[in-house]
């Protein structure tokens, strides 16, 4: 596309590959329009350095919507409409939303950042974090890179059912739960059932840009990344936030590539350190990478440090890395969905 061809491949690969992968038709069909529509691109090229087109343009005409901003483009969205399917193509409206709305649309993807807070990857979370309580034998002290509104610091508060073939095989976490999540299994593999208790012993996380989770406006900003066809998350991501309440975590802001080594020291010397993260590391430099993980090889010389990561472009891989005398090994755990709806546990 003249003018915005590294754009308008963006769009083309996220109608390929990464919508289709997430199940959602609708943002399938709207990337594949805009890819081919240099207005729309000049619109999504106001984004900030290192933020995913795609998910700017659609994140900023959902928040609109969610604000009230009436419009027929509102029923593609099923948590504005309802589950009945629209009638006719979603791009159309979606242009001419884009077009009438334009200074507001590109205010918001040249001031916000994509945040998306996936409570359901704590699906993958749950069964790394048991495996490093069980080496450990102590309390983990959480630290959560690229922590968006900490809702995952709180993995233990929810409840968790794991499926195989449509049938329950793992259960774990209280019954009174606000919060349940599921994940099917796929592969030959067994996951590893997780200690009956994993005792947290404290919950930090870094991000450049914290949610508040008592600000409407954040929360909203949140609930307008999800894809329209996951109108289950918005549930999942206000429970979760409500969650917050009885559970407060500790949020930092900063750049977790600088800010970590000071957040590594003051973690108790008798707590199990985890440094972890879900699909935010894209968003960090090279270099930035390079220092994260120069910081936890420091901190090993004097304690052990785990580091739990799901990671990866389009096919993630859950990951835990041991560090020791200044050095890390790497365990591919699970390949796993990009939002936690399925694992395929790595089979010994």
């Amino acid at each position: 596309m003249s003018g915005y061809p590294d754009l308008s491949a963006a769009f083309a690969q996220f109608a390929r590959v990464e919508a289709p992968d997430l199940d959602s038709p609708t943002y399938a069909e709207l990337a594949s329009g805009v890819a081919e529509d240099v207005e729309l691109l000049a619109l999504a090229a106001q984004r900030q350095e290192g933020q995913p087109a795609p998910n700017m343009l659609f994140g900023a005409v959902q928040y609109l919507l969610l604000q009230g901003v009436e419009h027929p483009l509102a029923a593609h969205y099923p948590i504005l409409s309802g589950p009945a399917p629209a009638p006719g193509p979603a791009f159309p409206p979606f242009r001419a939303f884009c077009l009438e709305h334009r200074e507001a649309v590109a205010d918001l993807i040249a001031t916000r950042r994509t945040q998306t807070q996936v409570v359901r990857r704590c699906t993958c979370l749950l069964p790394a974090f048991g495996q490093v309580h069980r080496e450990a034998g102590a309390p983990l002290a959480l630290i959560d890179v690229g922590a968006s509104a900490g809702l995952n610091l709180n993995f233990d508060r929810y409840a968790y059912r794991y499926l195989r073939d449509g049938g329950e095989v793992l259960r774990w976490g209280r019954e009174a739960a606000r919060v349940e999540l599921e994940a099917d299994l796929r592969g030959p593999g067994t996951l590893p059932a997780p200690p009956r208790e994993i005792p947290v012993a404290s919950r930090d996380g870094i991000d450049l840009n914290p949610i508040d989770r008592g600000t409407a406006d954040e929360l909203l900003w949140l609930r307008a990344l999800i894809w329209p066809e996951h109108v289950e998350r918005h549930a999942q991501l206000v429970d979760a936030a409500t969650e917050l309440k009885d559970s407060p975590v500790r949020l930092h802001r900063g750049d977790a590539s600088r800010e970590l080594p000071h957040l590594l020291e003051r973690v108790p010397a008798e707590a199990a350190l985890v440094v972890y993260s879900t699909i935010a590391l894209y968003q960090v430099p090279r270099e930035g990478r390079r220092r994260i993980t120069e910081a936890l090889e420091v901190r090993s010389w004097k304690r052990p440090v785990w580091r739990v990561a799901l990671e990866g472009a389009h096919r993630p891989s859950l990951t835990l890395t041991r560090y020791r005398s200044g050095s890390g090994e790497t365990e591919i755990l699970a390949r796993a969905s990009p939002h936690g709806w399925w694992i395929e546990w790595r089979d010994p």
